[in-house]
């Protein structure tokens, strides 16, 4: 084997490598979705590139679990499943909540599904179960796994209950990864139906009732509408006594740096600091209090009758009545500078909310609705419901007043309908997320021994922050490291990339990723894309957004696996370009002697490189033949680059044309190698 060796911040390779690695495991479904907490369940994983060797990696600490029998594999199609596993799982006593689960093979690590332990008992549905006649007959606390197979597929459970118990029935989707768009409804003895719900928050649902007398009560289960169908609509639905929390208020909580970890969170509320509140069911985030808190005070609903408040604060309010507005008022003097912004969809509240900030005159100076930013096109859309961040630099001395409202007041308002209005002084500060590098296909982070893995990096910049970041790795396993490497001054997406030498042993777990500017260190936040883009070639990118979601867990997942086909060595790491113009980078191609495809070199960090056209793959800024041993290529460095330290990671991959198979072929990630990260001094 060859040697390979960190010198002078260059990737030093002798020796030679194995053929190239197949993709790395992709998860699509784990049923059941969930199991009792302590008991054992059989699981069935299914999703593509299962060979019988694999094993699982929890989120949380306790899981055990063996193999049951060995993979089996169905004719590729997209969108569905070609490959399933089975393990027996010993949960643990202590496991109480959703965690996530991923599958570890042979050729690396795959995306995460969620998984859900609970107390009550845990049943999977039993068909025939699609009439009333045909329901499946439960005890109260139970929780039955499921799955609308077909758009028109309906499932009936049935449970007794004593008249003017509080029953609650609550359908999990999209909190444990579901596609499904739940519908339930409960009827009586005499069939009159009793309550119903759908788009609780986001597919859940959820409702409770008193059954008006004691017999036998009917839950049904339907995808709304009766469009969808599937295996990709599972479901956990759960009939219990137990309370359910709709909202918790004040939605704040006294802590710092806290992310919200156990629900399914998206990119426009992860990158606030948030908690959940401990051992809750329902409920809602708690956005981490910056300010002194004040409560609106429900007398307000008019500009003269404002409550005044005294700055800064964190205001916490609900739209409890129809058509409410609450206008607050606050004295600022000239020069200063205050942000506002307000919180709602992020913290768990079904409002699409606005503000609208005034002069004592009732003179207008802005109203603020959702925010237009979005950090990616598709694979981490950041945007949504809530204002946009306002930056108000006062213009005189004087009271200015700020209306908090919903566009939905009319119609949507209630105990859920919060929100949270904070007026504080400018703190220019920013936060971080990091997920694999491929933007429409779920993908974990497989690192091959003797080559490196890239990683996408996003970066949320608050009230004019805009120093250069840099990326560190903690509780790396031996063998592994993490080469010094920047995002640039005022860039939000950059590129990670993490270094595993020829020695390393197979590994899985957690590693910290660590961003820090000056005095200012964060912790980036893990993320994958959910579910794989269908209707697109494999080499495509769709033009549509992506759902993604926030990871559980310790830090962000890696598994070392393999070994690298080839290697790209930079013969310089440190090169100096102008903005506008072009850096010359020249790589050393180290190849395993059986590995003969040519290899596309394509410019894996945002901005530098020529940029892809439509929903094309990026075009490569080179190719390697079989017999070259070294490459120069040029890559483009934008005008609106600003001066200063940045970093350029190149990323190799066959440059063979993708396998047949059209849009009917199931979407599998591309193994890629990238290089050593180059810094490289941006001048003007």
């Amino acid at each position: 084997m060859r040697a390979l060796l960190l010198t002078a911040g260059a990737l030093v390779l002798t020796g030679g490598f194995v053929a190239a690695p197949p993709s790395p495991p992709q998860l699509l479904g784990v049923f059941p979705p969930g199991a009792r907490a302590g008991e054992t369940v059989e699981l069935t994983f299914s999703g593509h590139g299962f060979d019988g060797g694999e094993k699982l990696l929890f989120s949380a600490k306790g899981f055990s679990a063996e193999q049951v029998g060995s993979a089996t594999a169905t004719k590729a199609q997209q969108g569905q499943p070609t490959s399933a596993v089975k393990f027996k799982l010993t949960v643990p006593k202590d496991a109480t909540g959703t965690h996530d689960v991923r599958v570890v093979g042979k050729n690396g690590l795959s995306n995460p599904r969620a998984f859900v332990v609970g107390d009550a008992t845990d049943v999977n549905e039993t068909e025939p179960n699609n009439d009333v006649g045909q329901a499946q007959k439960i005890e109260l606390e139970t929780a039955v796994n499921g799955v609308i197979g077909a758009p028109t597929d309906v499932d009936f459970v049935t449970f007794k209950a004593k008249a003017g118990q509080n029953v609650v029935v609550y359908c999990l989707t999209t909190s444990i990864d579901s596609k499904m768009q739940a519908d339930i409804m409960v009827s009586g003895p005499d069939g009159k139906q009793l309550a119903s719900n759908r788009g609780y928050r986001g597919g859940d649902a959820v409702l409770d009732f008193k059954p008006p007398a004691d017999g036998d009560y009917f839950v049904r289960v339907s995808q709304f509408a009766y469009t969808t169908g599937g295996f990709d609509h599972f479901y956990r639905l759960t009939v219990t006594t137990k309370p359910w929390v709709p909202a918790v208020f004040p939605p704040l909580i006294e802590t710092k740096t806290a992310a919200v970890s156990s629900r399914s969170v998206a990119p426009t509320a992860a990158m606030i600091d948030a908690s959940e509140r401990p051992g809750a069911v329902g409920g809602n985030p708690l956005l981490a209090a910056s300010n002194p808190l004040t409560l609106d005070n429900e007398k307000n609903g008019t500009a003269d009758a404002a409550q005044e408040v005294k700055v800064p604060c964190d205001i916490a309010g609900r739209i409890a009545k129809k058509a409410e507005r609450h206008w607050y008022s606050f004295k600022a003097k000239k020069g200063d500078v205050w942000t506002l912004e307000v919180f709602a969809e992020r913290i768990g509240s079904p409002v699409d909310a606005y503000f609208v900030l005034t002069d004592e005159k009732g003179k207008v100076i802005v109203e603020q609705d959702d925010g237009a930013d979005t950090l990616s096109p598709n694979q981490f859309y950041t945007k949504g419901d809530d204002p946009a961040r306002y930056r108000f630099s006062v213009p005189a001395d004087g009271t200015y007043r700020v209306m908090v409202s919903t566009r939905e007041a009319g119609v949507q308002f209630g105990v859920r309908d919060q929100y949270v209005l904070r007026i504080a002084k400018e703190n220019p500060d920013f936060r971080l997320a990091v997920m694999p590098l491929t933007p429409h296909i779920p993908d974990g982070g497989t690192l091959a021994k003797g080559g490196a893995a890239a990683f996408a990096v996003f970066v949320f910049r608050f009230d004019g922050f805009s120093d250069a970041i840099e990326l560190s790795a903690d509780d790396l396993p031996k063998g592994v490291t993490c080469p010094k490497q920047v995002v640039g001054p005022g860039q939000t997406r950059g590129t990670l990339v993490l270094v595993a030498d020829k020695d390393a042993e197979d590994w899985e777990g957690f590693v910290t990723i660590r961003a820090t500017s000056g005095e200012r260190t964060h912790t980036a936040r893990p993320f994958t894309v959910t579910w794989p883009a269908v209707g697109v070639q494999q080499n495509q990118v769709p033009n549509a957004p992506m759902i993604a979601r926030m990871n559980r867990g310790p830090g962000m997942a890696l598994a070392v696996r393999g070994t690298a086909p080839f290697a790209l060595t930079p013969t310089d790491t440190k090169l100096t370009a102008k903005a506008g113009g072009k850096v010359e980078v020249t790589l050393k191609v180290s190849r395993d002697a059986k590995y003969k495809d040519p290899i596309a070199v394509v410019a894996a960090t945002p901005n530098f490189g020529p940029r892809p056209q439509g929903n094309n793959p990026f075009p490569p800024v080179g190719t390697a033949q079989p017999n070259s041993s070294e490459l120069k290529v040029n890559v483009d460095v934008p005008n609106n680059l600003p001066p200063g330290t940045h970093t350029l990671v190149l990323r190799g991959q066959s440059a063979n044309p993708p396998p047949k198979g059209g849009n009917n072929a199931p979407l599998r990630v591309v193994p890629t190698f990238a290089a050593l990260p180059i810094t490289v001094t941006v001048t003007k």
